[in-house]
């Protein structure tokens, strides 16, 4: 399900987001600029191809390259939330990615909201397995929300004056919030419990933040919204290029600082388990990115007992070494 939204007041800039799922796995990858890359895609899709402009770090519950949500060095951010009523667009001359890879995607290739919009018009999103809407932002203060409705890409970027998303389609949800609905009985479990977490994001943050500590701040309203499923909060601060993040089992915060990292393609990337990741020498505890890494990541999601029983895949070993083995096949020059 999750929440996720943007605060940019009194010279403060974060993007927070609760991740709300029954698996609790989380890991952290560096992702390298100057790497070559083709879209993870099988025929008949004719996938993406670019070339990575900026280093980013990246939160991701099924192996690098196909995050949840991340920041590159640039102060670009971009997460997800799930939205049921997403059609992506059909099949046409464009190049496509997948839901998840769209996310690094722009992560790789833009440093603004504006460049977001005018790169999500030139790909489409294709053989997907969830259907997401989108919250970008940037370093500029500019956010915008992404849905796809219908078969066609909607942005909202200046008609409300908070991005903030859940699991409901964001126009309407905002117009009942502004419109002071509080009740949402009449809907089943899932669209109630959506528009409550909306709401009451919206209700902590309209005001001033005068005399707060944002980042308190930021993770107390993460905690309002929280669900029993929440795995990890983050609080991505734009301005000081670090994210925090706390976890289920491990609630303290851990501050992870961009500025740690060799973003170069000389330099090898580096991961970390998240739900083990202790908050003293954060940058310390990062490893060398490797195949045997991403494997534990990618078997430990498309192996979880619960996720198997409730949505009954099958996935091949063949299929989890394939999609472990994926970064291999990136070049750096």
């Amino acid at each position: 399900m999750s929440t996720a939204f943007h605060i940019f007041q009194n010279e403060n800039n974060l993007v927070c987001k609760n991740q709300d799922i029954i698996y609790d796995g989380a890991f952290v990858f560096t992702n390298q600029r100057g790497v070559r890359k083709t879209a993870l895609l099988m025929p008949p899709a004719t996938p993406a191809s670019w070339v990575s402009a900026y280093g980013s770090l990246t939160v991701s519950q099924i192996g690098k390259e196909n995050p949840n949500g991340g920041i590159n060095e640039k102060g670009l951010v971009v997460e997800q939330t799930t939205l049921w009523q997403t059609e992506y667009t059909a099949a046409d001359e464009r190049r496509a990615v997948a839901e998840l890879q769209w996310i690094q995607y722009m992560l790789d290739t833009c440093t603004t909201v504006e460049e977001v919009l005018a790169a999500a018009s030139t790909i489409r999103i294709d053989q997907s397995t969830s259907k997401l809407h989108y919250l970008v932002a940037d370093s500029n203060g500019d956010s915008a929300v992404i849905e796809f409705l219908k078969g066609k890409m909607s942005f909202y970027k200046e008609n409300f004056p908070r991005s903030i998303i859940a699991n409901s389609s964001y126009q309407v949800a905002m117009k009942e919030i502004e419109a002071g609905k509080t009740d949402w009985s009449e809907c089943d479990e899932y669209e109630k419990n959506s528009m409550e977490r909306l709401l009451t994001v919206f209700s902590r943050i309209k005001g001033k933040l005068d005399q707060v500590d944002i980042t308190d701040f930021a993770f107390e309203v993460l905690a309002a919204a929280r669900r029993p499923d929440t795995v990890f909060s983050l609080v991505y601060d734009i301005n000081r290029m670090a994210v925090h993040a706390n976890t289920n089992r491990h609630p303290k915060t851990k501050t992870i600082h961009l500025a740690d990292f060799n973003f170069s393609n000389r330099s090898p990337s580096k991961a970390v388990d998240l739900q083990i990741l202790e908050s003293d020498n954060v940058a310390n505890q990062f490893v060398a990115y490797n195949t045997e890494f991403n494997y534990q990541a990618v078997s430990s999601f498309f192996r979880d007992p619960t996720l198997t029983s409730i949505f009954q895949w099958e996935v091949s070993e063949e299929m989890i070494q394939f999609l472990a083995r994926y970064p291999e096949s990136l070049i750096s020059p």
